[in-house]
C-alpha cells in the first residue's frame, strides 16, 4: 500500500496563531508528551555527531541504488516519534489548514512525496546544527507575528547557503528521497528555498506561521 508524506509551511493571521494552542489545550491528555525508550539518547547521538554518520550507501549490485543503513533507519524512528500526532495537535493542524492560504505562493508551501516525509529529508540535509536554528522542533512550528520576526535571522542562517554547502544539502536531501522513499525526482532546491520565502512573507506582513507534517 503506497503512503504518501506532506510538509506544510504557511501564513497565518497573528491573532489566530496565538490563540490556537489555548483552544485545544483541553485536547491534551496524560502521557501525550512522554518519549519512547531510547528517545533522549537518540537526540544526543543526533546532536552530537551522529548526523554525519554514513547513512546510505551503495549497494555491490549494478543498480546503483542507494540503501538506507541502520543509521538512516535510526533517525527515521526519531523523526516519527519526535512530533508524533495526539488529539490536540491533530486538532490544532486542522485548524491551521484551514486559516493558510487556499493556493501556493509567498505565504503557502505544500512539499510531498512518496514514502518519504519531506519535513525529515530537510533535517537530514541540513544537519544537525543547521536544522536546530530553524523554527520550532523537527519540522513543527506555530509562530505568532512577534515570534517570525525573532525566528527568521536563524532560519535565514540556516536556509540561505553558500554555494558549497548548498550542494552538499541538496545532496543529501535527494538522498533521501530516494533512498527513503519513491520520489528521485524531488524538487530539493524548493524544499530549501520555499519555507525560508514563507517566513520572510510573514514577516513583511505582520502574520503568524505554521509549519507541520502529515503522512497520508
Amino acid at each position: 500500500m503506497s503512503s504518501t508524506g506532506l510538509w506544510v509551511v504557511g501564513v497565518l493571521p497573528d491573532e489566530e496563531a496565538r490563540t490556537l494552542p489555548d483552544r485545544y489545550i483541553h485536547l491534551v491528555r496524560p502521557g501525550d508528551w512522554q518519549r519512547p525508550p531510547g528517545f533522549g539518547e537518540t537526540l544526543a547521538w543526533w546532536s552530537n555527531g551522529g548526523d554525519q554518520e554514513p547513512f546510505f550507501e551503495h549497494p555491490a549490485d549494478p543498480s546503483g541504488a542507494l540503501i538506507p543503513t541502520p543509521t538512516a533507519r535510526r533517525f527515521a524512528d526519531f523523526f516519527n516519534d519526535a512530533n508524533r500526532p495526539t488529539e490536540a495537535t491533530e486538532a490544532m493542524r486542522d485548524a491551521s489548514m484551514t486559516l493558510t492560504p487556499e493556493a501556493e505562493g509567498a505565504g503557502l508551501f505544500v512539499a510531498t512525496a512518496r514514502k518519504a516525509k519531506p519535513a525529515a529529508a530537510l533535517c537530514y540535509g541540513l544537519g544537525a546544527e543547521r536544522s536546530a536554528m530553524f523554527p520550532g522542533w523537527f519540522g513543527d512550528f506555530l509562530l505568532s507575528a512577534e515570534e517570525v520576526r525573532t525566528a527568521l535571522p536563524r532560519a535565514e542562517e540556516a536556509l540561505d547557503l553558500a554555494t558549497t554547502q548548498r550542494s552538499e544539502v541538496l545532496s543529501r536531501i535527494t538522498a533521501w528521497m530516494t533512498a527513503m522513499g519513491d520520489a528521485p525526482d524531488f524538487d530539493a532546491a524548493e524544499l530549501i528555498d520555499a519555507p525560508l520565502q514563507v517566513l520572510r512573507f510573514a514577516a513583511e506582513t505582520g502574520s503568524g506561521a505554521t509549519a507541520f507534517s502529515r503522512w497520508y
